[in-house]
């Protein structure tokens, strides 16, 4: 791609989402418990998010289907990035118009995911990012060095990104926002629509002990 197409990517992208390119207000608000968890504000800016999963089998991938939605157009441009540790999401289970609104980043390793956010929270230039572990190894998850997840977290608040971490367990040491994730799906609901699965999602926020 020519430096002048993806001078032009971020300039619309700039116009599409001002609020991750201007001055960000200190005093923002945390996210309250009743917030929705298919809400792009109940995850704060500038911050690291974490979602894991209430009881052990419950996927995280309902979730991603929810923040997706079910457009009824095809994007101009992506609003979201997944980054794809696990090279798991299926995008043939989706609509066109709903892919349309994701970038989506393959990995094979999580040091590429890793290399990847990084790069992609300090661009800022899509200010929605995922990055899905919850499919990797528990051993391979907690050999990450704490301080590569507090480096991300500083440049999550220098490009006021939001960056959502899918997680086997909780895992981001400098996380602002944790919540455990239920689908209490059962047999039947396999057969149902997915925007009346989406209805049996629920989202608890987890007490953050940080270490000082």
């Amino acid at each position: 791609m020519s430096t002048t197409s993806v001078q032009e990517i971020r300039r619309q992208l700039r116009e599409k989402f001002p609020a991750a390119h201007g001055s960000v207000s200190l005093s923002e608000e945390p996210p309250t418990t009743n917030q929705k968890p298919f809400e792009v504000a109940t995850f704060p800016a500038r911050a690291i998010s974490e979602l894991i999963p209430a009881q052990k089998g419950c996927s995280l991938s309902l979730w991603i289907a929810g923040i997706l939605g079910e457009p009824q157009e095809t994007a101009a441009l992506p609003e979201f990035v997944l980054v794809d540790a696990g090279d798991h999401f299926d995008p043939a289970s989706y609509t066109a118009a709903a892919c349309s609104r994701l970038l989506w980043v393959r990995c094979s390793h999580i040091n590429d995911a890793l290399k990847a956010t990084d790069l992609l929270v300090r661009d800022g230039n899509i200010p929605f990012i995922m990055l899905d572990v919850y499919s990797l190894p528990m051993a391979e998850l907690r050999s990450i060095s704490a301080s590569v997840w507090w480096r991300i977290r500083q440049f999550c608040e220098s490009s006021a990104c939001r960056l959502i971490v899918l997680s086997p367990f909780p895992l981001v040491p400098c996380a602002s926002l944790r919540l455990s994730i239920s689908t209490r799906l059962t047999l039947n609901d396999f057969s149902q629509p997915r925007a009346e699965v989406l209805g049996n999602l629920t989202a608890v926020p987890n007490l953050l002990r940080h270490a000082h």
